[in-house]
């Protein structure tokens, strides 16, 4: 029987202009951290982004090759089902296509007028939750996105 698991992703700007991912975090059914790594920078960071992202200047102390988490990411989540908000530019961001997701963010009855809502609506509409007053928590984020989830079941 799969498992569910809920991923959100923070990123930084490099000097090309381009988003990069910074952060990946993964939370399973019962929200528990499942997994939570900084990526390396493959480019120099132009802009951390920290006012939204919470990327501070010398995360990458701390990071870990993207290689090395893709393969953390996709050991866990082989087999079983993905859910995210907006999960394609997550997706995106890391270079990885994957067969079975659950995008939130598109989700038909959370649309207004075919136009996605933020995740920060959807918790307080869905949940009653106020989540990403600041910068954004990729941890808090990813729970927001699973309990939003498990209280649909699309």
């Amino acid at each position: 029987m799969p498992r569910y698991y809920a991923i959100d992703c923070e990123m930084v700007q490099n000097n090309m202009n381009q988003s990069m991912v910074a952060r990946v975090s993964l939370v399973d059914e019962d929200l528990n951290i499942v997994m939570d790594e900084y990526v390396k920078p493959t480019h120099p960071v132009s802009d951390y982004r920290t006012w939204i992202s919470g990327i501070q200047p010398g995360y990458e102390r701390d990071a870990k090759p993207k290689s090395d988490v893709i393969n953390r990411l996709g050991n866990n989540v082989n087999g079983h089902v993905l859910v995210g908000f907006d999960i394609q530019k997550d997706m995106d961001a890391l270079g990885i296509t994957y067969p079975n997701v659950k995008d939130v963010a598109t989700y038909g009855p959370f649309l207004k007028f075919g136009q996605k809502q933020s995740l920060k609506t959807l918790a307080y509409q869905e949940l009653g939750i106020n989540i990403q007053n600041g910068s954004h928590d990729s941890v808090e984020d990813a729970r927001a996105v699973m309990r939003i989830y498990k209280k649909h079941r699309f």
